[in-house]
């Protein structure tokens, strides 16, 4: 049986939970998972203080399943650099979800706070609502963000989406905010609504595919043609095959594809933006 923590009450001073992973909980009893320690502000608590636990742990980490119950919003850390195992959140979650992550699931059923998925080298993550800013991002004198690993947002995306990306596959059903992909290295962003302004600024490598269409591209990017892009349905297919809700209809496979290269302002600009061209914005 799974792990389930449920949250007692609600918390005012923010919570850095970082043992609420299966990495951390593989091979303990409840009892054991309850003195866990969590810190916070200036003080250590056992884990009990803010959940009733129940269930075991498989032996290790990738036989490991932890539901957690609750607003979360203020437990920071959940699943960070967990190595395995299924994380699911019932409710939204704190900062820094899944960050360092390397393997594994983490499925959120609400919204998630500011670098989720930061730096993460492996894994899954679903968010079924909002994510805030600097997802997989990289954080402050990094050179690197995301490394491999897969993330789904049903939502909106803050800002700062991707900065120094370096592999993997980032998947937004809504809207991203300003300066996604900033400094990209390499992998892959399907955004299937808008994306704000100063998207791709440094980039050198990777590739970003609007599906929503009309977007002010960075003017140190260059037009390089519209024409059908056979392999970006593959792309979509892709993850219709595993998120079907994020479906679009107004996606054919003979679409018409705009096609930007750049950052030109760095010495490799090979980093592609692929606008989707509908008609009814060309009017």
């Amino acid at each position: 049986m799974p792990v389930t923590l449920r949250l007692r009450d609600s918390v005012d001073i923010p919570v850095e939970a970082e043992v609420i992973s299966p990495t951390r909980l593989a091979g303990k009893t409840a009892d054991e998972i309850a003195a866990l320690p969590v810190r916070q502000g200036n003080r250590t608590l056992p884990l009990a203080s803010f959940f009733e636990v129940e269930g075991s742990a498989g032996p290790s980490a990738s036989s490991t399943e932890v539901v957690v119950h609750g607003n979360l919003q203020r437990f920071k850390m959940l699943g960070a650099h967990m190595d395995g195992g299924v994380l699911v959140v019932e409710g939204s979650a704190g900062a820094h979800l899944g960050a360092g992550m390397i393997a594994g699931r983490i499925r959120v059923n609400g919204s998630v706070g500011p670098w989720a998925g930061a730096e993460m080298r492996g894994g899954n993550i679903q968010v079924e609502g909002d994510a805030g800013d600097h997802l997989c991002g990289a954080y402050p004198g990094s050179l690197e963000g995301m490394r491999g690993g897969r993330v789904y947002v049903a939502g909106d995306v803050g800002a700062e989406m991707a900065s120094r990306m370096r592999r993997g596959l980032v998947v937004v059903r809504g809207n991203v905010g300003p300066d996604a992909a900033c400094g990209m290295q390499g992998g892959t962003i399907v955004v299937f609504g808008q994306a704000g302004p100063r998207l791709g600024v440094g980039a050198t490598r990777g590739m970003v595919v609007l599906v929503g269409g009309a977007v002010r591209v960075f003017p140190t990017f260059r037009f390089s043609g519209t024409a059908p892009r056979e392999f970006i349905h593959y792309y979509l297919r892709y993850v219709w095959g595993r998120r079907p809700d994020f479906n679009s209809d107004i996606v054919a496979p003979d679409a018409l594809w705009t096609k930007y290269i750049g950052d030109f302002s760095g010495p490799r600009p090979r980093a592609e933006i692929y606008v989707h061209w509908r008609e009814d914005e060309q009017r």
